[in-house]
């Protein structure tokens, strides 16, 4: 008997089995499959399902072939931001635009997008206003296509989509929800002062349930080939981010945890703290956690995108020599331009770019300028985990390190350097799709005993 774990993330799709004696099997992995119009990155709700049915088919005949039945499935993907609309019988009616691109105009009326990045409104979901989430996502849908949006049945991200095309059942993780700014933190269930003011109807959502609830029984004609437990079931799982931390408190009963891919994501987990103002203005995200009653505190930049763009505009592509230049063994902490200030931008604005530049001079060298510009988005990240966890911790005296960036020594030597703080890097390769697999054991033995 074996359980399976799925990440769907930006780039790749990955999938890692856990034995009934908790022994991990090897990861397998496909590119997450995209389409590119008019120059925008769409993912799309088939596609994605397609690619993850095959790559679940081709694991259990090859890496998982010896272990039996498969008794549990649970997902982890990225944010609720990335979500759909699908009909009456759970059909994608259109693809989800990629997380970082921006609307050429925003299309939220400015009263609304006030009151929804108010303090006020952030005390009840624990999201600030972004343009990626649902809220403009809808509004750029009826007035773009509004016979799509005529056929609507749901609006749904793509862990809830795979998890009914796997059991024909419907439910949204708890760990995403509050990231469409639709729900009330403290309950759980659709803000409907938000839902009028915006003209959603509440059948729009489909139910909620917490991570590692029973979704449903797998339909074998969706897996075939595959040999299913008589008893095999999908479990709810949820955002990636939140199920990379929960496996990695399982391996260390780490509190803070810093996960870096395209985006990074700094957590700080068990906390009970509840949104504020001082966590408003920090841009702070409040979302549940694994546990009921349990919340995460989270904020997050486009680190990943940031540097890779720093590398094409100044190194002319070569992630390598960024890397290279920001190594504390070459001086690559301190040896930078002096007179340059780097600023990410908020991206309040629909027009934001990720950053800017501004006081290089001619004669400094371009590695010196990525140095100064990477030394001060480390200090920006690290003093803002310093406000975060301070709000909760009486001190930080470790950080975990997840995720593809931080198995470059490089990066996590510079990090160490700048922030002066243990950094350790997790032994969890697959961070995510393993949290959803231990979800799935958990939650099967846990449905078995009862």
């Amino acid at each position: 008997m074996w359980f399976l774990g799925i990440d769907v993330g930006t780039t790749h799709i990955k999938v890692v089995g856990i034995t009934a004696e908790g022994l991990v099997l090897d990861p397998l992995r496909v590119r997450t499959p995209a389409s590119v119009t008019n120059g925008e990155t769409y993912h799309h709700g088939d596609a994605v399902w397609t690619h993850v049915q095959e790559l679940v088919m081709e694991y259990a005949a090859t890496l998982a072939a010896y272990s039996g039945a498969l008794a549990a499935i649970s997902i982890g993907t990225f944010g609720q931001e990335e979500s759909f609309p699908v009909d009456e019988h759970g059909a994608p009616l259109a693809g989800s635009r990629a997380w970082w691109e921006t609307w050429p105009r925003r299309v939220l009326v400015p009263q609304d997008v006030a009151w929804l990045d108010s303090p006020q409104h952030y005390s009840v979901s624990g999201m600030r206003f972004r343009d990626n989430q649902t809220p403009e996502r809808i509004a750029q849908l009826r007035t773009q296509d509004a016979p799509v949006w005529a056929r609507t049945a749901h609006w749904v991200d793509f862990g809830s989509f795979l998890g009914f095309c796997l059991s024909g059942e419907w439910a949204a993780s708890t760990t995403q929800v509050t990231h469409s700014q639709l729900f009330d933190l403290a309950t759980l269930k659709p803000h409907q002062p938000t839902l009028d003011r915006l003209g959603l109807a509440s059948s729009l959502i489909v139910p909620v349930a917490h991570p590692g609830t029973r979704l449903g029984a797998i339909r074998a004609d969706r897996l075939p080939g595959v040999e299913l437990a008589d008893d095999a079931a999908v479990y709810v799982g949820g955002h990636d981010q939140v199920l990379a931390a929960y496996a990695n408190a399982m391996l260390t009963n780490c509190t803070v945890l810093d996960s870096i891919g395209t985006a990074e994501y700094v957590m700080i987990t068990g906390t009970s703290t509840l949104p504020n103002e001082e966590l408003w203005a920090l841009c702070a995200d409040v979302e549940p956690g694994w546990l009921e009653g349990q919340n995460v505190l989270g904020w997050g930049l486009p680190t990943g995108k940031i540097l890779q763009q720093l590398a094409d505009q100044l190194l002319d592509g070569d992630f390598d020599r960024l890397l290279a230049a920001i190594n504390p063994d070459t001086g690559g902490t301190n040896a930078g331009a002096d007179t340059v200030e780097f600023t990410v931008t908020d991206l309040r604005q629909i027009n934001d770019e990720l950053f800017t530049i501004t006081g290089a001079r001619a004669e400094d060298a371009p590695e010196q300028i990525v140095r100064s510009c990477v030394s001060q988005l480390s200090q920006r990240i690290g003093d803002t985990l310093a406000l975060l966890a301070g709000r909760t911790l009486p001190n930080i005296d470790s950080v975990t390190l997840t995720g593809s960036l931080f198995q470059r020594a490089e990066l996590v030597q510079h990090r160490e350097q700048m922030w002066g703080i243990a950094l350790h890097v997790s032994e969890l390769g697959e961070a995510v799709a393993i949290g959803a697999a231990h979800l799935a054991r958990s939650a099967h033995e846990n449905s078995s005993a009862r």
